[in-house]
């Protein structure tokens, strides 16, 4: 491929620019390409970014700004010492009573990555398929009222999470309220 500038020799720089949607490449000899002033272009970047976030929240982290996060900073497991910084930094937790010490934040990070916050295991299916099994027997001994009653508590109890789901919170509160008279 031949220089788009002097069209006599081959082209081994390639620019291209992107100037408010208006795209502009040009394939360029050397020569050419140092006559226009493109080979000797400085790509290091004035911003470190690695250092950028920090510096920028430092201005934030003091407690009068943000008391809850000083709050969480200094929280420390009583059995093992770790920090909420520990465990973000390790990626690990000290001991079993982290989970508690630092339940609120944990949580959201743990159904976030796996689905749910509590692990139920091949056991735990089991033991839901005997609970199933045991009302089954459960509505097979109760009388008719009884079993249209928890019926119609069941449905509630389906629209209710149907209605979270969709967020419709009134109609929710509506159901609970509902579900509250029946149980209570």
């Amino acid at each position: 491929m031949l220089c788009d500038n002097c069209g006599k020799r081959e082209a081994n720089v390639k620019y291209s620019e992107n100037i408010n949607g208006r795209k502009k490449e040009l394939n360029l000899c050397e020569e050419c390409s140092q006559k226009l002033g493109i080979t000797n272009m400085d790509f290091s970047m004035p911003i470190d970014f690695s250092s950028f976030f920090g510096e920028l929240m430092e201005d934030f982290a003091t407690p009068e700004f943000m008391p809850l996060l000083d709050e969480i900073k200094t929280l420390k497991c009583d059995q093992c010492g770790y920090t909420f910084d520990d465990i973000v930094n390790t990626g690990r937790l000290g001991c079993g009573n982290c989970y508690e010490v630092f339940e609120e934040r944990l949580d959201p990070i743990i159904k976030r990555i796996q689905g749910a916050n509590r692990h139920v295991g091949r056991i735990g299916k089991i033991v839901d398929n005997k609970i199933e099994q045991k009302e089954e027997d459960k509505e097979k001994t109760t009388s008719p009222k009884e079993a249209k009653k928890e019926n119609k508590l069941e449905k509630l109890q389906e629209d209710l999470k149907q209605a979270i789901k969709e967020e419709r919170y009134e109609d929710a509160a509506k159901l609970r309220d509902e579900i509250k008279k029946m149980e209570g």
